[in-house]
Parts: structure tokens; C-alpha cells; sequence
């Protein structure tokens, strides 16, 4: 992608993170163009690279919309997450620098300081960030660039089936994963990772009756 393209593809993706874009939501070619004072081609281009990444779904002769994840599509997610992140910790164990575990440490203590008044789509982030750096520490660039779209789709996931109270036992969690790593104890860093993402989807609201809006009209005049 050119620079404009990739400027397109961070404002959308972060639009879609923080929830302004909701799932189903219509990504409408021209109404982007115009906003960002370009021709429907890139944004056509970067529409296909976030299809590739599932964040947006395009539907022939319909147009692209906001992924809106299945229950099943979800699981699975979290499967291939525990897998990943699994790994990725007991790697983390033996292979941080302690310059890597004093940055780790800082945004553990920065979640608790704050997770009580940050904004929530913040504090999801937050999570998210704490999750990536650990597969930066992991010593393998594949970890973090696969890790880096699951952890995009989780927010979606969370966007739709969240109760709105999962950083508070997050940041918990993470203390716990930390304190794990900084010992060197792989065995015990996994184990925490793995209760977390447990704790994370046993907490989503799977087995309710949703109604996800699917246009416009229906978010605003409910």
C-alpha cells in the first residue's frame, strides 16, 4: 500500500478497535473517498487488505461491513489465541532482557493505576498492548504479527459480546502473568496466560439472545 493507503488502513482499523465503526456497520467506498479526499481505488485497496485481516467482510454486490464475529468464529479465535500466547510466554521467560521486563512492569503498573477511570474502549486497548508486548519479547516476529490480528478481532468480539467489565480482572491477571515471567517460571507463566484468556471468554455473553444493529437507523433511533 502507498502512504495514503496505509493512513486510510490505520484510521479505519483504529476506528473499528475503539468501537466507532460497531460490527455491521456499511463501509460505504464514496462516502469514504470524500472523507479522506481521494478516488474509491485505495480505498478499495485497503477495504480488501482489513477483508484479509477479517476485520471487515465484503459481501458481493452489497459492499463492506464491520465483521460482526459468530459465536463459532469467536471460539475460535480464542483457540488459536491460547495456542499463540501459550508459547509465546514461555518464550518470553527466557529470552527478556531486563529492559523489556522494566517496560512490561510499566504497563502493568500504568493498567493499575488507571483501569478505574480510563475510558473502556482505553482500557480494552491497554489489554491488548500488554498482550503484544509479550510477543515482542517472545523472539519471534510471527508471533507478534499473528498475535497482532487475533488480539484486533478480539476487540471486535468484545464489542459484541462483552459485559463491559472485563479490564478491571485483566489487569489482574496481568499482574499475575508479569510476576510469572520476571521469575522465569514458564510453567507458571503459562498457566496464569491460559486462565486469563479462559476467564476473557467465559465471560462473553455467548448464550444470550443479541440483537446486533445492522444499520444505521437501527443505532440511532433504536
Amino acid at each position: 500500500m502507498n502512504t495514503k493507503e496505509i493512513e486510510i488502513y490505520k484510521k479505519i482499523k483504529q476506528a473499528i478497535i475503539q468501537q466507532k465503526l460497531r460490527p455491521n456497520m456499511q463501509l460505504v467506498e464514496k462516502e469514504i473517498a470524500e472523507a479522506f479526499g481521494v478516488s474509491r481505488t485505495p480505498v478499495r485497496n485497503v477495504l480488501r487488505r482489513l477483508s484479509y485481516e477479517r476485520l471487515v467482510k465484503i459481501i458481493e454486490n452489497k459492499g463492506a461491513f464491520v465483521t460482526c464475529s459468530s459465536i463459532e468464529e469467536a471460539k475460535e479465535v480464542f483457540e488459536m489465541r491460547r495456542i499463540l500466547e501459550s508459547r509465546a510466554v514461555r518464550n518470553a521467560c527466557r529470552l527478556s532482557s531486563e529492559e523489556q521486563l522494566r517496560e512490561l512492569e510499566k504497563m502493568v503498573k500504568e493498567e493499575l493505576s488507571t483501569y478505574q477511570h480510563v475510558d473502556y474502549v482505553e482500557a480494552i486497548q491497554m489489554s491488548g498492548e500488554f498482550h503484544l508486548k509479550i510477543a515482542e519479547m517472545a523472539g519471534n516476529s510471527y508471533f507478534y504479527r499473528y498475535l497482532e490480528d487475533l488480539i484486533s478481532l478480539t476487540y471486535v468480539i468484545i464489542s459484541i459480546y462483552g459485559r463491559g467489565q472485563e479490564e478491571k480482572s485483566a489487569c489482574l491477571h496481568h499482574l499475575d502473568i508479569f510476576n510469572a515471567i520476571k521469575k522465569r517460571d514458564e510453567d507458571l507463566a503459562e498457566k496464569v496466560t491460559l486462565e486469563h484468556l479462559n476467564d476473557i471468554e467465559d465471560n462473553l455473553r455467548f448464550h444470550e439472545n443479541l440483537q446486533i444493529p445492522t444499520t444505521l437507523s437501527e443505532i440511532f433511533h433504536p
